[in-house]
C-alpha cells in the first residue's frame, strides 16, 4: 500500500505539471522537486517520462470508467431516459472534477501525436462504443428512433460531448462563469431527446 500511495503521489504532482507546462517543457527534474523524491524513487514506478505520462492517460479513462459507469450500471434496464440523463451527468462532472487530466487529455496530448495518438484512440473508441451499444438498446427497447444510423449519431454525440468538455472544462476554464452541471446536462439530454428519442417528455 505505501508503494501504491508513493505511486499515485508522484502521478499527482506529474498532473499538475503536464496540465500547466505541457509535455515538453515538464521535465522528470521537476517531477523529482514536485513530489520531493529523488531519481532512485521515480525510477521504481516509472520507466522515463513517456511512461510517465501514458500512465496518467491511462489513468483518466480507468478512472472515467469506473466513476460513470458505477452510477448507471443498474439504470439501463429499467428507465433509458434516466440512464441516459445520469450517463451525461456524470461524465460531465468528471470531466469538471478533474480538470487537470481534463486538459491533458483534451489539450496537452494532442501536441503529442506520437506517444498520445495510440491513447487517444483507444478512449475515444471506448466511449464510442458505449455510445453505439446504448442507442441499439434504446433501439431494441422502442425508445430511439429505428431510422437512425447508430454509428453516425453515436459520432455526432461524442464529438458534441467531447467539444463541451474542451470549451467550459479545459479552453475557457478561467475565463468564463462556471457552468451549472445541471443546466448543462438538462440542454444535451434535451437535444438527444428532441433529435433521436420517440418520447418528447422528460
Amino acid at each position: 500500500m505505501k508503494g501504491e500511495l508513493r505511486k499515485r503521489e508522484i502521478l499527482e504532482c506529474a498532473k499538475r505539471l503536464f496540465s500547466k507546462k505541457g509535455y515538453y517543457k515538464t521535465h522528470i527534474e521537476d517531477v523529482l522537486r514536485e513530489a520531493e523524491i529523488g531519481k532512485g524513487t521515480f525510477y521504481q514506478y516509472f520507466k522515463n517520462k513517456e511512461d510517465l505520462f501514458i500512465s496518467l492517460l491511462v489513468k483518466f479513462l480507468d478512472e472515467w470508467e469506473e466513476a460513470v459507469l458505477a452510477t448507471t450500471t443498474n439504470l439501463v434496464e429499467k428507465d433509458l431516459g434516466m440512464y441516459y440523463r445520469t450517463l451525461i451527468r456524470r461524465s460531465l462532472i468528471f470531466f469538471k472534477e478533474n480538470e487537470d487530466l481534463c486538459n491533458i487529455y483534451l489539450r496537452v496530448g494532442p501536441g503529442t501525436d506520437d506517444i498520445f495518438e495510440p491513447y487517444i484512440e483507444k478512449f475515444e473508441e471506448k466511449m464510442l462504443q458505449y455510445v453505439k451499444s446504448d442507442l441499439s438498446r434504446g433501439v431494441a427497447a422502442g425508445t430511439v428512433r429505428k431510422d437512425i444510423d447508430i454509428e453516425f449519431m453515436a459520432n455526432i454525440l461524442l464529438g458534441a460531448f467531447l467539444r463541451i468538455d474542451y470549451y467550459y472544462f479545459a479552453l475557457k476554464k478561467k475565463k468564463k462563469k462556471a457552468r451549472d452541471i445541471d443546466a448543462m446536462t438538462d440542454q444535451f439530454y434535451a437535444f438527444i431527446r428532441d433529435g433521436i428519442l420517440k418520447e418528447t417528455k422528460t
